[in-house]
């Protein structure tokens, strides 16, 4: 990917494991707030598993992290059976926002990287709600609203912390962004 070095390729794995790893231990939780709405909870839990893809392209500042990151988590998801309602789809629904990370985290340079590590994660997890919904939910309109509305606050959130996370990381370590 991109001339990445092995330690790269390794830290993105890592961050992949980690993504899948957290988002259950958060999912009661936000299960608890999107089933009183009546909408899916992964549009909020959504924002724990973005928040690596950014930290990914923020340390590394390599093209194609974010979505390398993704598609190793939808790997991961399909290999466990993590998400069994989605089959094979979801190497599309954990791929596709890394895209979009990639592309917010690398095109957008002349943003102060605080609020690009924000609106990365936010279109991140606002590009998964869109594909999981045309792949298989096809939410009625309330509910679609909410759904998307829960899942840019909970990917901006997880860009925030994203944001916290590269400051203890020592600069030798990441990426400097501009």
């Amino acid at each position: 990917m991109n001339g990445m070095k092995l330690k790269q390729l390794l830290l993105c794995a890592n961050l992949a494991v980690l993504g899948i790893v957290a988002k259950p231990l958060f999912s009661p939780f936000f299960n608890f707030i999107t089933d009183f709405v009546r909408i899916p909870g992964g549009s909020m839990t959504a924002g724990v598993s973005m928040l690596f893809l950014v930290v990914g392209v923020a340390v590394t500042g390599k093209r194609g992290t974010a979505f390398l990151i993704g598609l190793i988590q939808g790997v991961l998801a399909l290999s466990t059976g993590i998400s069994a309602i989605a089959g094979a789809l979801v190497l599309i629904t954990y791929s596709l926002p890394g895209v979009t990370i990639d592309a917010v985290m690398l095109g957008m340079r002349g943003m102060p990287l605080k609020q690009r590590m924000i609106l990365a994660g936010s279109l991140g997890v606002l590009t998964g709600a869109a594909a999981t919904n045309l792949l298989y939910f096809h939410l009625a309109v309330l509910p679609f609203i909410l759904f998307y509305l829960f899942g840019i606050l909970s990917g901006g959130l997880g860009g925030y912390l994203a944001y916290h996370i590269l400051l203890r990381i020592p600069e030798r370590y990441r990426k400097e962004f501009s």
